[in-house]
């Protein structure tokens, strides 16, 4: 996905990426996101998601 175009609060974030800022593994981000632990992806395509980078973002600083 090419986020150039995006600015940096925008862009939308992969699990691994996410899984990657929240040093915890895809599995558990996934677990987390279906029990509202963690804001949920949004569905990009037939079997893709992602996460934006401004949810995550503000979820990360409601939490520090």
């Amino acid at each position: 996905m090419d986020n150039t175009h995006l600015t940096d609060l925008d862009q939308m974030l992969t699990d691994k990426e996410v899984a990657g800022v929240l040093k915890l593994s895809r599995s558990s981000i996934w677990r987390l996101a279906r029990v509202g632990k963690i804001p949920k992806p949004v569905k990009v395509g037939f079997n893709a998601a992602r996460w934006k980078k401004s949810e995550l973002t503000a979820f990360m600083e409601a939490a520090a």
